[in-house]
């Protein structure tokens, strides 16, 4: 599953740069597509990230020497069976929290644009964003480690599969389409490691199924009359790389970019940077946010950043915000060292059953380095608060996984 993510993060922007350069309407930037030469600029860096990865993932083990995750049925059971009862009680008590205390269930009346949901969460907001980009995914990926090492164990898998769905349930309180089914990506990936390419088609058309009925839920109503196929297999494509496309006609036509290398301060967070930045200045407070500086690039509205409109730019878009050619090189570099490793780091944890480590990185994968490869923003592989996530998602590992034990007093 992990080669057809990348492959999705790849190709899907470059499908989508070739039909703006054939003339489809880019509706990130609001503008006719024409010819400037981007596709091959594009297929450069894939081609550059694609050499990178291979040289970076190494030669290829003998299989047959590497051990396999561990089956103990009995014991293994049981610490699956109570670790996922709690995680169980975690999400509902999470589902809960977002529907009544963040005011998600607006969202899910209609009452409330989802955009406003998620920029007044207010002073806890950061709470509901870490168990949803990292700490939930993280403990379901463990359990899915943990359900793998059971020869039968169908109470376990039961309530693996009810976890789930009440993970796809806690996701669409943020009234986005795609988020709970990302929030199980962690888990999956690990699940399907190993996938044939008649798996993959089957869990890409559910994912596109899924896309569907939360269309209908959450934005049927804005878009009356629009074809739900049409607009998705666009939002796939096209909107994927309408962005690159233009910030490489910016790029050839000369215009000058914002300094882009204070951005890379926003790893230390807000708060810090806060601190000799003015946040009531726009432009000063936006040269240190790329996701700002991204957005303001391509749709040059300050109006339109205040409320929450974000648009998806690839690393090859930063890499040319950054230095041009010698700047899409560099990102195609790291982007290319950070998935040969991932792969064979990751590999090594899911096959010798290290479950920790597999959750740990999987969800690291997954909400940042496939989420940097998507939309670029360095800064999310780095931020402070990954290390916060990190380290609360192996606390409650740790804590919820704990079997207490009994003291029983020696008989004299």
């Amino acid at each position: 599953m992990f080669k057809y993510m990348i492959m999705f993060v790849l190709l899907t922007p470059l499908i989508g740069i070739s039909l703006v350069e054939d003339g489809a309407y880019a509706a990130s930037v609001g503008k006719i597509g024409m010819p400037n030469g981007a596709t091959t600029a594009f297929g450069a860096y894939v081609l550059g990230v694609v050499v990178v990865t291979l040289i970076a993932m190494g030669p290829r083990r003998d299989l047959s020497m590497v051990a396999t995750v561990p089956r103990i049925s009995a014991i293994a059971d049981d610490e699956c069976f109570q670790f996922s009862l709690r995680l169980l009680l975690l999400i509902t008590i999470y589902i809960m929290a977002m529907l009544f205390m963040f005011g998600g269930i607006h969202v899910w009346l209609g009452t409330l644009e989802k955009g406003m949901f998620r920029t007044n969460l207010g002073p806890f907001g950061a709470i509901p964003y870490a168990m949803t980009k990292f700490i939930i995914p993280a403990l379901f990926a463990y359990s899915t480690m943990l359900q793998m090492r059971i020869k039968h164990g169908g109470r376990c898998k039961w309530l693996w599969r009810l976890n789930a769905l009440l993970i796809i349930i806690a996701g669409s309180t943020w009234g986005f389409k795609t988020t709970g089914m990302f929030m199980l990506l962690p888990g999956l990936l690990i699940l399907n490691w190993k996938m044939s390419l008649n798996k993959a088609a089957l869990l890409a058309a559910a994912f596109f199924a899924s896309l569907v009925v939360f269309f209908f839920v959450f934005d049927a109503e804005l878009m009356d009359g629009v074809n739900v196929f049409q607009f998705l297999v666009e939002r796939l494509t096209v909107l994927q790389g309408d962005v690159s496309w233009y910030v490489w006609g910016q790029y050839i036509d000369g215009i000058e970019f914002p300094n882009y290398f204070p951005s890379l301060l926003a790893g230390f967070g807000d708060s810090i940077i806060g601190t000799f930045v003015d946040k009531g200045n726009f432009f000063e407070w936006m040269g240190f946010h790329y996701d700002w500086m991204l957005t303001y690039i391509a749709v040059g509205s300050e109006e339109a950043i205040i409320h929450g409109h974000s648009v998806t730019g690839t690393p090859f878009s930063e890499g040319i915000i950054a230095g041009g050619w010698m700047g899409i090189a560099i990102f195609a570099i790291i982007a290319g060292l950070l998935i040969g490793r991932m792969y064979r780091i990751l590999s090594n944890a899911i096959e010798n059953g290290r479950a920790n480590m597999a959750a740990l990185l999987s969800t690291y994968f997954c909400f940042h380095i496939f989420a940097w490869l998507n939309g670029g923003a360095i800064t999310q592989l780095f931020h402070i608060s990954v290390l916060a996530n990190l380290l609360l998602s192996y606390a409650l590992i740790k804590l919820m996984r704990h079997q207490p034990r009994l003291c029983i007093p020696d008989r004299a």
